[in-house]
């Protein structure tokens, strides 16, 4: 007995450090990848870029991340009760269908106003519902302990994104477009082979499946989603209301630097949150107070190394133009750093049934967003560094609140580890 006991242990800390060692190769590809299209696009391209990322976001933040969170809330629920995954499928189909309706629609409208548009517009709509299926895919098998295909796949999507990029600037010019159709290709590489991993899981197969009404989605999405929404305008909204001020290449730089910063703290946030995300759905939440804890201490060793090598690092993963900006990475790092946590509160208000708490927190930092945002137009001091303090200020203002909700107000309700 106690030589399986050991034996189960040592494939836990195999498994733990697999991971690690693939989830840090997938961020350096992705850094390679920045690497790349920071060298070969010129700012200007680079703000276009994130304005069309930016764009296709906003769907998923109206009507695809709310879904995504129902699935997995669902996901233990369905493995207990020997349902299966397809059980899932009629909602998806139904949100399918409404994006092709947005899409025809959007399309039709470009048409009378600016043709040349149409596809642009095709590319910003085809990345949305491309990335949701990979993200909610990765979310199975790694809440089902298929932990190593989620880790593989993402690893592969780096290597095919950078492979596609360098074979279409062989015969393309580099410019905005083509980076994300590149892009898009590579998801569709990887939906294809998630969908062929998932498709052969026991908890796919299995023939009984459950119903879920259309009321108790609605019920349990549209706070997430007005909080998606309203994450989405303090994250990346900026953009979208930079670019007809005129401000484009100034949001490439700042979005291009802040970049490095995001993506290291993403790498270990996605680390943390990929081996302890899981047991906050299997512990119904009650290990909320070790998560945030962790968490924090994690941002601050991101925080600390940067400090000391913040020029380097953006000289090493851009170019050197960007170096004399190399503070900026620190505002990537808190605004990550913030969505780590936010993450984790979320989970577990959403466990207990209160994500309509989350919609108080979310109209919190989007007041902080606006005002903090309308002082600098007023004043006329927008500039490279200070474009990211109305999302810092803004992130801040969530985490603090949900905080307050988790910690205070409902932890004598809901017993908190």
């Amino acid at each position: 007995m106690l030589y399986y006991k050991l034996l189960s242990m040592t494939i836990n800390k195999v498994v733990f450090f697999e991971i690690i060692f693939f989830r840090s190769l997938s961020i350096v590809l992705q850094l390679v990848f920045l690497k790349l299209y920071s060298n070969y696009l010129s700012v200007y391209e680079l703000g276009i870029y994130y304005l069309l990322v930016t764009l296709s976001y906003s769907i998923n933040a109206f009507l695809l991340v709310p879904l995504d969170y129902f699935q997995q809330s669902k996901l233990h629920y369905l493995k207990s009760a020997q349902k299966s995954l397809r059980s899932f499928l009629p909602l998806n189909k139904q949100i399918f269908y409404i994006v092709v309706f947005l899409m025809v629609l959007t399309e039709c409208t470009i048409f009378f106003i600016d043709s040349s548009l149409l596809f642009t517009v095709l590319l910003i709509f085809l990345l949305s519902p491309l990335f949701y299926f990979n993200t909610v895919v990765r979310g199975f098998l790694n809440n089902l302990d298929y932990r190593r295909n989620a880790i593989y796949t993402l690893v592969g999507e780096g290597f095919i994104k950078i492979s596609f990029f360098l074979l279409l600037i062989q015969y393309f010019n580099a410019s905005a477009v083509l980076l994300l159709v590149a892009t898009i290709l590579a998801t569709f590489c990887i939906s294809v082979i998630l969908y062929l991993l998932l498709r052969k899981k026991e908890e796919y197969l299995i023939p009984e499946k459950a119903t879920f009404s259309s009321q108790e989605v609605f019920h349990f999405s549209y706070p997430i989603s007005i909080s998606a929404i309203i994450n989405w305008i303090q994250m990346q909204g900026y953009r979208v209301l930079l670019a007809p001020l005129g401000y484009i290449e100034i949001m490439g730089l700042y979005t291009t630097v802040s970049n490095v910063g995001q993506s290291g703290m993403n790498a270990a946030s996605v680390i943390y949150s990929q081996l302890f995300v899981p047991n906050l759905y299997k512990t119904n939440g009650k290990d909320i107070f070790g998560y945030t804890k962790i968490a924090f201490g994690v941002i601050l060793v991101v925080i600390l190394v940067s400090t000391f090598f913040s020029k380097e690092i953006v000289t090493l993963l851009t170019n050197s133009f960007f170096s004399q900006y190399s503070y900026l990475i620190f505002y990537g790092i808190l605004a990550e750093g913030s969505n780590m946590i936010i993450g984790g509160l979320s989970i577990y208000l959403m466990i207990h049934n209160l994500t309509a708490k989350t919609i108080v927190a979310s109209w919190a930092g989007l007041i902080t967003f606006i005002v903090s945002f309308g002082f600098l137009y007023f004043l006329n001091i927008f500039s490279v560094w200070t474009i990211g303090l109305p999302i810092i200020f803004s992130q801040l203002g969530v985490v603090i609140y949900m905080i307050y909700l988790v910690f205070y107000k409902y932890k004598k309700g809901c017993e908190i580890e």
